[in-house]
């Protein structure tokens, strides 16, 4: 059992030292960093951020994209107890000026000295008068950023270098800040989109993540003796990618590091074993394999839908057996006697069926790598179609569902009960309720407003009480603002959001979120 997140990497460590951490692709190269070499990046750059003025409560600004560094410079954040304030170096500058100074940052990590010369012309005099230092990961000529600013650089090799220096005083100050990490310690603030307005600086503490990595690692089913691989692409920034990272190291996973051009490629050459996604990647791969499927003869096309359907058929009857089925109603019990037997006939009869399809669908599984064993699909509901297709030709989705001011588990489907159209059960020490307009519980199957509560739940908006109020009361509960349904056996489907339910004139509620899933359906459709 862990103390904390920090402790992560090191445990890690010191079992599998020699095992490849993470990888990074250059154009014609491969860099490869073992877990030893992880932990001691951590250790050096923990030393010389200390050294270097940062220290427990700081904020700091860190607007870095995926890379090795990226996850280094976390842990050794957290090693000091600073707060850090997590945002891609791709985000316009008038966003990081907003983020920067209403977080109340204090130090800056940006990647490369070009970054610094584009928010020059955003920040204003308070800003550069407020940053204590700059740290750039990349070294560059500085000669075109303004004098005044040099002195306040200091590039991440000459960290290192100052990090080794001060180690040697210091030798165990790692070892001395787990002890003095507390699960309640404000551990980081990650801003929301802002669709509507400024984004919001969601709170989240050691402890919400660390909910997230003891509810979330089990599900995942990683074997760290294995040495299991997986591909990222996700922004390491966003809560959904950054738990995922927690719970792979503590598997002893390899990271190999993407990016959306050439994520399809890593998938091929990498061979991922699990990895994590959002829909808009299925629905790409979704829309080349229809139009593949459309060019092939008509009787091998109508073969493939064929088994397809087959091992649909059969998947779902698999899970129904397990107790894995959405029904929107209490049903009596000769009718779940019923069921089931019907189910038992169905699993019986396309067995066949199963088994020739998983040798037929086998050329679609190696698109993907071929040891691809699940792939967690979260950051919006998965459709139907998606979920149908790609579990029945054997790559396994399974569908998640949380927010980042859950750091950001609330709901998942598990290997064993992965069924089609669900969002799935409650994390472990997770408490969930679907509730009408006036706060009462609803029935099985009525649609509502979902509501949350555990040890994942953010502290609150950063200087905002107003929005915290409104979507967290006094006893814990986090109002999603997302419409769901509970089924019969206790599963969850999320169906759409409370503030985009359409009212026709008629009085009646119409959710746009199905109907967009079926135009995207459409080989011509992109985006709905």
């Amino acid at each position: 059992m862990i103390r904390n997140i920090l402790e992560i990497p090191f445990i890690t460590s010191g079992q599998y030292p020699d095992r490849i951490s993470h990888k990074t692709k250059n154009a014609d190269t491969a860099e490869f960093k073992t877990y030893r070499e992880f932990t001691q990046l951590i250790r050096e750059l923990s030393a010389g951020f200390k050294a270097s003025g940062i220290c427990k409560d700081n904020h700091v600004g860190f607007f870095v994209n995926n890379r090795y560094e990226w996850i280094a410079t976390d842990f050794a954040l957290m090693t000091l107890g600073a707060v850090s304030v997590p945002r891609g170096s791709d985000t316009m500058p008038k966003e990081l000026k907003f983020i920067y100074e209403h977080s109340d940052s204090v130090f800056l990590i940006i990647e490369k000295v070009k970054q610094l010369e584009e928010l020059e012309g955003h920040f204003t005099d308070e800003n550069w008068k407020s940053c204590l230092k700059i740290f750039i990961m990349d070294r560059d000529p500085i000669g075109s950023v303004n004098k005044k600013y040099h002195d306040k650089i200091v590039f991440y090799n000459d960290l290192v270098t100052l990090g080794k220096l001060e180690l040697k005083k210091e030798p165990d100050l790692i070892e001395k800040k787990i002890n003095e990490i507390e699960l309640d310690d404000l551990f980081t603030i990650v801003y929301t989109s802002g669709t509507t307005g400024n984004p919001k600086g969601v709170m989240l503490t050691q402890r919400n993540f660390y909910q997230n990595v003891v509810a979330n690692t089990p599900r995942l089913q990683i074997d760290p003796d294995k040495g299991e691989v997986t591909v990222v692409m996700l922004p390491s920034w966003h809560v959904y990618e950054r738990a995922f990272e927690y719970c792979g190291i503590i598997s002893g996973l390899t990271f190999v590091y993407s990016s959306a051009k050439r994520f399809a490629a890593d998938l091929l050459e990498e061979k991922p074993n699990i990895i994590i996604s959002v829909p808009r990647v299925w629905e790409s791969i979704y829309q080349k394999l229809i139009k593949a499927l459309s060019v092939m003869p008509f009787f091998k096309r109508h073969l493939v839908f064929s088994f397809i359907k087959i091992n649909q058929i059969f998947l779902s009857s698999s899970f129904y057996l397990k107790g894995g089925y959405i029904s929107l109603k209490k049903r009596s019990f000769l009718r779940k006697v019923f069921a089931y037997f019907y189910n038992l006939l169905r699993f019986l009869i396309t067995f066949p069926g199963h088994i020739l399809a998983g040798r037929l669908f086998k050329p679609f599984r190696e698109k993907v790598g071929g040891a691809l064993r699940g792939a967690t699909c979260g950051a919006g509901s998965l459709p139907k179609y998606l979920d149908e297709l790609f579990n029945s030709i054997g790559i396994t989705l399974i569908n998640a569902y949380g927010m980042t001011e859950c750091a950001p588990g609330i709901l998942s489907r598990t290997f064993g009960l992965n069924t089609f159209g669900s969002t799935g059960y409650p994390f472990d020490n997770t408490e969930v309720q679907v509730r009408r307009k006036d706060g009462t519980i609803t029935e099985i199957g009525e649609k509502g407003i979902l509501f949350a509560k555990g040890p994942q739940v953010m502290k609150g908006y950063y200087k905002n009480p107003a929005a915290t109020e409104a979507v967290l009361d006094e006893n814990g509960w986090l109002n999603t603002g997302d419409l769901s349904i509970k089924t019969e056996n206790g599963e969850f489907l999320i169906v759409g959001r409370d503030k985009d339910t359409i009212v026709l004139m008629g009085g009646e509620n119409v959710e746009p979120e199905p109907i967009e899933d079926k135009i995207k359906e459409s080989i011509y459709i992109d985006h709905a």
